[in-house]
C-alpha cells in the first residue's frame, strides 16, 4: 500500500512523534509512506529511516501566493473578531484547494495515489475539511471541548466529522467523541478504537548515557510542552508538599518547553525550590531522561493517550499519573493502577512518595509487559489496514 501520513508541524511534541512513529511502522512493515506537514516550521522530528519522503505541503503560503488569498485571509480575520475560532475553519475553504493541488503533483510524480490518507489531530484537518476524499482518515488526538466553536459548534463538528472515516486513540477520547456525535447530531462513515504506535526497538537500542551527563543528582521526571493542559504547576506543588514531609533525596527536574514557563520559575522561587527544580528545556527522544529518572510524574488536566507514560514504561522507569480524562486509564491498568492519583498536590504528593518506595514484582512487570503490547507498531498498521480495508480495496 501506498501511504500519507500528515500533521500539522514536525515540532517536538506527543502528537508530532506519533505521527513520526506511524510513517515508521508502515515502512518496518512493508508499505510505501510519505510524511507531510502543514505549517512551515523547523523540522524537529523525522524518521530515522531516511527512506521515507518528508514533505511540506505549506497550504497557508500557497493562498497568499494566489493574491486573492491575501484578502480571503484578512475576511477571515475579520470573522473571527465576530465568531470566536471561525477562522481556522474558513481559511480552510482556501487552504484545501491548495493541498489537494499539491497532493496530486506528489501523486502524478509517484506515478500512482495513495490508498489511504492519514491526518493526525483536530488541528490539522481543520485544514482539508472541506474536502471529501474516501482515502481520508482523521485521527482525534485527545478530548474535545465541547463548545470549542461557541455557537457554531453544531454546524463545525458536523461538518468536520459528519460522514468521515475517524479514528479515536483510547476510550476515553472515543467517548468523547460520542458524546459530540449524540449533541451535535452528526454521523461519521465509520468510527474505530486505533491506539499510537511506540517505536519500542528504538527505545531499547537508544544509547542513554550515565545519569550524570543529565543531572548531578537524583531525580523525579515531569515531561511534557509547558502548557496549562499539562498542568506543571499541581506537579510542583506536589512536588513541595512531598519535601516537606519527607526528607527525599531528588531534585525535580522538568523537561520541555513552552508558553508557561515563565509563569512556572515565577512560582518555583516563590515556593523558595530554585535549588531543588530544573527546566531542562525540550530534549529530543527523551529516553535517556526517562530511563535515568527514579520517577516520571504526569499531572495533566487531560491526555489522548499518554504517549509519555508508555515511553517511560518502555524504559523501566515507575510512572505516577494523574487520573484524568483521556487515555491514561488505557495504560494504568491491573497493578499500574495504585499509580493513579486525584487531581490534588496532597494526592499526587501521596502518590509519589509510594512509588518512590515501593518494590516492583513479578505481577507488576507482567502488567507492564501486557500494557505495553497494546502499542505494538505492527499490531496498529495491520488494524489501520483491516479497519479500512474498504478504502484501499476500491
Amino acid at each position: 500500500m501506498k501511504i500519507a501520513v500528515v500533521v500539522n508541524s514536525l515540532k517536538i511534541g506527543g502528537m508530532e512523534r506519533v505521527a513520526v512513529n506511524l510513517a515508521s511502522a508502515y515502512q518496518n512493515n512493508g508499505h510505501e509512506v510519505d510524511l507531510i506537514y502543514l505549517k512551515n516550521r523547523r523540522v524537529e522530528l523525522r524518521p530515522d529511516n531516511p527512506a521515507i519522503p518528508v514533505s511540506l505541503i505549506d497550504v497557508k503560503k500557497g493562498v497568499l501566493q494566489t493574491g486573492i488569498g491575501i484578502l480571503w485571509l484578512i475576511l477571515c480575520r475579520f470573522s473571527n473578531l465576530l465568531m470566536r475560532k471561525t477562522y481556522s475553519l474558513f481559511f480552510a475553504y482556501a487552504e484545501a484547494r491548495i493541498f489537494a493541488k499539491k497532493l496530486a503533483q506528489m501523486e502524478k510524480e509517484a506515478g500512482k495515489p495513495f490508498d489511504l490518507i492519514i491526518f493526525r489531530g483536530h488541528g490539522t484537518f481543520e485544514h482539508v475539511w472541506p474536502l471529501q476524499d474516501s482515502r481520508f482518515v482523521f485521527v482525534c488526538e485527545s478530548v474535545q471541548a465541547q463548545e470549542h466553536y461557541g455557537f457554531l459548534s453544531r454546524w463545525a463538528f458536523s461538518h468536520l466529522y459528519g460522514k468521515r472515516n475517524m479514528v479515536c486513540i483510547s476510550q476515553g477520547v472515543l467517548d468523547n467523541f460520542q458524546q459530540m456525535m449524540q449533541r451535535y447530531q452528526f454521523l461519521p462513515a465509520k468510527t474505530a478504537l486505533i491506539s499510537n504506535p511506540i517505536e519500542f526497538d528504538r527505545i531499547e537500542s537508544y544509547p542513554v548515557g550515565s545519569r550524570e551527563t543529565l543531572h548531578s543528582k537524583p531525580f523525579i521526571l515531569g515531561l511534557g510542552r509547558l502548557n496549562p493542559v499539562k498542568n506543571f504547576p499541581l506537579l510542583i506543588q506536589a512536588y513541595h508538599r512531598l519535601i516537606q514531609q519527607h526528607e527525599i533525596a531528588q531534585d525535580l527536574v522538568i523537561v520541555g518547553d513552552g508558553k508557561e514557563r515563565e509563569r512556572l520559575e515565577k512560582m518555583v522561587d516563590e515556593l523558595q525550590l530554585r535549588d531543588r527544580v530544573f527546566f531542562k528545556g525540550a530534549q529530543n527522544p527523551p529516553y535517556a531522561w526517562f530511563h535515568h529518572a527514579d520517577l516520571f510524574v504526569l499531572s495533566s488536566m487531560s491526555e489522548g493517550l499518554g504517549m509519555v507514560i508508555i515511553e517511560a514504561l518502555a524504559c523501566g522507569t515507575t510512572v505516577v499519573a494523574t487520573n484524568c480524562p483521556g487515555g491514561v486509564t488505557d495504560i494504568m491498568q491491573g497493578e499500574l493502577g495504585q499509580y493513579l492519583a486525584k487531581m490534588t498536590p496532597e494526592a499526587l504528593a501521596e502518590k509519589m512518595w509510594f512509588a518512590l518506595n515501593a518494590k516492583q514484582n513479578d505481577a507488576y512487570n507482567d502488567c507492564v509487559a501486557r500494557s505495553l503490547a497494546q502499542f505494538d507498531g505492527k499490531q496498529i498498521v495491520n488494524t489501520f489496514i483491516d479497519e479500512f480495508a474498504d478504502i484501499h480495496s476500491n
